[in-house]
Parts: C-alpha cells; sequence; structure tokens
C-alpha cells in the first residue's frame, strides 16, 4: 500500500519537476484518448514520454500496463523490437490487453522511472496495475511465450 503510494507521488514529483524536451511530444490534458504510435504489426506504443499519463489512462480503462525499457546501444533490445514485437501474435496480444509504455534508460525521465522500479539491466519488461504496481518482471529478451505468460499472469492477478 504505501509503496504503490510512494510510487505515485515520485512520479507526481517526476512531471511536475522535469519539464519536456522542446522536441518531443507533450502530454496535454484533453481528451480521454492518447495517441499511439505503431507500425502494421507493431505494438502500439502510447505517445507520451512519461508514465503517469499512461497510468491515468489506465486507471480511466482499468486496464493494466506493459512497460519496455530499452536503450539505443542495447543489442538485445534491438532483437525485442525487430523481431519480437513485430510479430502479428505478440502485438495482438499486448494491444488487446494492455496500454503499452516504452521508455529508453538513457533519457531522464527513462532513468527516472527505471530508478523507481529498480531497473539497472536491458531490456526489461513490467506489467503494472493502474495504480503502477508490479505485478509481473522479466530482465532479458522475453520471447512470445515469456511474454504470453508473464501477461496472462498480470491479467488474472487484476481478475481479467
Amino acid at each position: 500500500m504505501y509503496r504503490s503510494l510512494l510510487i505515485i507521488l515520485v512520479c507526481f514529483w517526476v512531471v511536475a519537476c522535469n519539464p519536456p524536451r522542446k522536441a518531443k511530444p507533450v502530454y496535454k490534458p484533453g481528451p480521454p484518448d492518447m495517441p499511439v504510435s505503431h507500425k502494421a504489426n507493431n505494438v502500439a506504443w502510447q505517445n507520451s514520454e512519461r508514465l503517469m499519463p499512461v497510468l491515468e489512462k489506465a486507471q480511466r480503462e482499468n486496464k493494466p500496463v506493459f512497460v519496455e525499457f530499452y536503450a539505443s546501444w542495447c543489442a538485445p533490445c534491438k532483437v525485442m523490437e525487430e523481431d519480437i514485437f513485430t510479430q502479428k501474435e505478440v502485438s495482438r496480444y499486448l494491444n488487446s490487453n494492455f496500454l503499452n509504455f516504452h521508455t529508453d534508460f538513457d533519457s531522464e525521465s527513462g532513468k527516472t522511472i527505471a530508478s523507481i522500479y529498480e531497473v539497472s539491466k536491458l531490456p526489461t519488461v513490467l506489467f503494472l496495475d493502474p495504480q503502477g504496481v508490479v505485478l509481473e518482471q522479466h530482465v532479458g529478451i522475453a520471447n512470445p511465450s515469456v511474454l504470453t505468460a508473464l501477461g496472462n499472469s498480470a491479467l488474472q492477478k487484476m481478475g481479467k
């Protein structure tokens, strides 16, 4: 209980104290539908640099959140991006059951989110409930069967 409250408070602090960079999309309160960025047969990532707006949307929709931490220098992250997230069954599963968020481990917001969730190795994926509490976590390349097993466990923990 206190851990989830602490996570939420830290996320609010991060949002309030770290203004967005001008070159990247900025979250603006408004319509409940946050734009997503995706290619055909790919995971529909929420178009937000920060996790808090995604968690707010997850609370409105009562949906868990899938989080991926990646970096440009991380070879296993590239495998996940190019070989796993592009598989139809993976993207279909993640897109239909979760709000999907990925963050660059080396960005300011990525470093902050990683420190909150104690992520130190890449790639790391998390399945969060709408309040930001970790339901499942995996470090390393997560193949389709691992993602499905973790996702199903997260959904079960949420009673879905």
